[in-house]
């Protein structure tokens, strides 16, 4: 065992979102288990190797949040939420049960389904915005798209999707224990989740708030508190991804036009420049995890009760798997071995989705608009990017259809 290797890491901060990606790539190569006094202190795992084995050991690092059996774990978040995401933060063998109920929706006749959804959110916020000459990417497309999409997926009215969907919005900029963290909004959001639960249970549907109100896990129908917490991580998780991935491609994608072309004639193009994206420019930085056991690992001694966050970001720019991993290679043979959907059990059940929706809004942009221009003295990222890495804001022009006409 070697002495504690101790950072200075907090991944709230300003700093964090300014120089992450050349400390994750120091991190994953040169001090892959270290330990932060941020929030109380954790564990920070950044190597591809470390990362994947928590992620795929339950047993060790534990999701639950709130459990009566496991007191000591505090769920996917540093700092830990005030309330609990019911299937993101559970274990086997109540974790694998509630995750079937949702399983079917995204199954791949279920996406090819979908993809015909999303295709028609994407037309729709492209007709809005072909004749203005102007948008902001951020509001006007990429989040209205992925949220109209997720919203129609679980069963509710699409046109209320900043009903719904703000609110997350602005958590994903907060730690949790913030003063402004809009825990309220949440609440009324979860009442009004609470509503419609109850009328799909009178009168199901086939859709997903149809079945968390009648299906069970493990022989039990879920509790209502169960019910609100996994449809809160559906809405709330269903455009964060989308919406940043979206962005970041059309940003690197701006000074690389020449190949426009290739990627409307390529699939397999366009595939491997979304992966490439999502590696270099993760929307989720990492999720935490709790020690469910004392070890040692990498040299450092863990304790059960630790608070450990599993560091995507470091992960993917892990030098003993990527070579070159600061570059975009679309050429790249292992390109998908990134961790931007998660990984072990609790990998994203919608990201086949999330790439059919990526790839939809991107070829509708070089397609409609080719020669958007990006106003970067305007263009806001998140103030942090501890919870969701993203763009707030990116202003662009373009040649509008009327003057083409």
């Amino acid at each position: 065992m070697t002495d504690k290797c101790i950072i200075n890491f907090d991944h709230h901060t300003p700093q964090y979102r300014d120089d992450w990606d050349v400390k994750a790539q120091e991190r994953a190569s040169k001090c892959p288990v270290a330990w932060s006094e941020a929030h109380g202190g954790y564990w920070i795992l950044s190597s591809h190797e470390d990362v994947k084995r928590a992620a795929g050991d339950p047993d060790s690092f534990s999701s639950a949040h709130n459990s009566p059996e496991k007191p000591w774990s505090k769920g996917i978040l540093i700092p830990e939420l005030p309330y609990t995401l019911a299937l993101s933060e559970s274990d086997p063998p109540i974790h694998p049960a509630r995750r079937l109920i949702e399983a079917p929706f995204f199954a791949p006749m279920a996406v090819r389904q979908l993809a015909d959804v999303a295709k028609r959110h994407v037309e729709e916020a492209i007709t809005r915005i072909i004749d203005r000459g102007e948008l902001d990417f951020a509001y006007d497309f990429a989040m209205r798209v992925a949220a109209k999409t997720t919203m129609e997926l679980v069963g509710i009215d699409p046109e209320r999707w900043e009903e719904f969907m703000l609110s997350a919005h602005k958590a994903s900029l907060l730690p949790s224990d913030h003063p402004d963290y809009p825990i309220e909004e949440i609440r009324q959001v979860q009442t009004k989740m609470r509503e419609l639960l109850t009328e799909r249970k009178a009168n199901p549907r086939k859709d997903i708030l149809s079945a968390l109100a009648t299906k069970k896990a493990l022989g039990e129908p879920l509790t209502m508190d169960v019910q609100v917490g996994m449809l809160s991580a559906a809405i709330f998780g269903g455009f964060g991804t989308v919406m940043s991935a979206t962005l970041s491609v059309l940003l690197w994608l701006e000074n690389n036009r020449e190949l426009y072309t290739q990627l409307l004639e390529d699939d397999a193009l366009l595939d491997r420049l979304i992966e490439e994206t999502l590696r270099l420019n993760p929307p989720n930085h990492g999720t935490a995890r709790t020690v469910a056991r004392d070890m040692e690992l990498n040299g450092q001694q863990l304790k059960q009760g630790d608070r450990v966050l599993l560091s995507w970001a470091a992960a993917n720019r892990d030098p003993a798997v990527f070579e070159c991993p600061a570059e975009v290679r679309l050429d790249r043979p292992n390109g998908k071995e990134h961790f931007s959907f998660g990984g072990g059990e609790h990998r994203c059940l919608g990201a086949p989705l999330a790439r059919v929706e990526i790839r939809q809004m991107v070829r509708a942009v070089i397609t409609h608009m080719p020669d958007y221009k990006i106003d970067r003295e305007r263009l806001r990222y998140y103030p942090s990017f501890a919870n969701t890495a993203g763009i707030s804001s990116m202003p662009a022009t373009f040649t509008p259809k009327s003057s083409e006409r």
